[in-house]
């Protein structure tokens, strides 16, 4: 522990019981978040008892101790996603959170709503309760893109929000805007991980059989139109020949994923393509599948086929897991012009700028791995680091649990 015991005591209420949190998310990808899973250890390593409720979903969810889970599987999630997306009802979603209370929750210090439906279902039990509750966002709904009345339920929910987190001013900017939250209650906080990544002797590169001789660059998380991969596969026909690109799924399913968009390259796949489908449990554990990789590709475009896959990409920011998750290893990024990393990439030289996939080939020529690895590291340690954050976050949290004392939650 960082900064000794008076800390610890810092998470117990005033009769001496620890503080209890309960983070409501409802993507059930907590341990793939980057921010998310530090601020899990930064709870329970400050003592706090911490509860998650969440959607069984592909993404893996370890076991941690001192985390108590609380799953709800496909027909909850439809029935949730009903009252909150489809009737934008706050009677009804009131009326399930109370029935959540009755059978499962406890009594909480702080609530943290994950984006829309976790700030909402926060709203209700804070509505029920009386305590302080916070948004913890990484996804923007925009109502342009929704309905008015899909953002009127998030709007009157953000009334209830007593702190908001979000990655940097861009994006604070538009949630401002959508959702009538106050500036004076935000928290900027990067999406990224604590510390620099480890590389693990046990390389992904590897175990796929990738020649020693060959140079890799890497497509990690979604593998999906706005992400650009088919146009990534068909530009490596023109990479430079010590050139290896690894497509690698966040949840291990890259060939199921791909089967169709593979066709167009098959004869490069076990050549110069290679389709990863493992999968870790938790983001923090990527020094085997980045080991012995000297590119990070991150490509965005916005395809507006679903609300979190339009402004909420236009206006990116720095809301990039996979951007962060290169740097923390000391990976250069090769990336197109969106979002604020692009900027940062040609003043602090961790990365190149391509327009498109089609001009990856070009920079690959040319790209000087150690010097750019080399400033990517920096960059992460200098500016992105959630061990540069902690403090601040934790100090915040914990303020947001001395006012619900105070108010007697």
């Amino acid at each position: 522990m960082r900064h000794g015991s008076s800390w610890m005591s810092n998470a117990a209420s005033g009769d001496g019981t620890r503080k209890r949190v309960l983070i409501i998310h409802s993507d059930g990808n907590s341990f793939n978040n980057p921010s998310l899973k530090c601020i899990i250890d930064l709870l329970l390593e400050m003592g706090c008892q911490v509860e998650l409720r969440y959607p069984v979903s592909d993404a893996p969810m370890p076991g941690v101790e001192g985390l108590r889970l609380l799953p709800y599987g496909k027909s909850m999630q439809r029935i949730k996603s009903i009252f909150t997306d489809r009737l934008c009802s706050w009677h009804l979603v009131f009326l399930g959170v109370l029935l959540e209370h009755i059978a499962l929750y406890k009594k909480y210090d702080l609530i943290l709503g994950v984006d829309r439906q976790g700030l909402i279902e926060a709203g209700a039990l804070h509505k029920l309760t009386g305590t302080p509750c916070a948004l913890l966002s990484f996804e923007i709904m925009f109502e342009s893109e929704t309905s008015p009345r899909y953002k009127r339920l998030e709007r009157y929910a953000s009334r209830m929000a007593s702190a908001w987190l979000v990655q940097d001013d861009v994006r604070a900017q538009q949630l401002m805007t959508e959702n009538g939250l106050q500036e004076s209650n935000k928290i900027l906080l990067p999406l990224a991980s604590a510390g620099a990544g480890m590389p693990s002797p046990r390389r992904l590169r590897d175990q796929l059989h990738i020649p020693i001789d060959k140079k890799v660059a890497i497509a990690i998380g979604s593998v999906t139109t706005w992400a650009m991969t088919e146009r990534i596969l068909r530009s490596v026909a023109d990479w430079p020949e010590n050139w290896a690109l690894i497509v690698h799924e966040r949840y291990g399913m890259t060939s199921k994923i791909l089967r169709r968009d593979i066709t167009a390259v098959a004869h490069l796949v076990g050549q110069r393509i290679f389709v990863s489908d493992a999968a870790v449990d938790m983001v923090d554990d990527m020094g085997g599948v980045l080991a012995g990789v000297s590119a990070g590709l991150a490509f965005y475009e916005p395809d507006y086929m679903h609300p979190s896959s339009g402004k909420n990409l236009e206006y990116l920011g720095m809301a990039s897991g996979k951007i962060s998750t290169y740097l923390r290893y000391g990976i250069p990024v090769i990336l197109n012009e969106i979002g604020l990393y692009a900027d940062e990439a040609r003043r602090f030289g961790f990365g190149s700028i391509a327009g498109d996939p089609e001009q990856i080939a070009a920079i690959l020529a040319q790209f000087d791995d150690v010097r750019r690895g080399s400033a990517a590291k920096s960059y992460f340690l200098k500016e992105l680091d959630f061990n540069i954050h902690r403090d601040r976050i934790w100090s915040g949290f914990r303020a947001l649990m001395t006012k619900g004392e105070h108010l007697g939650a």
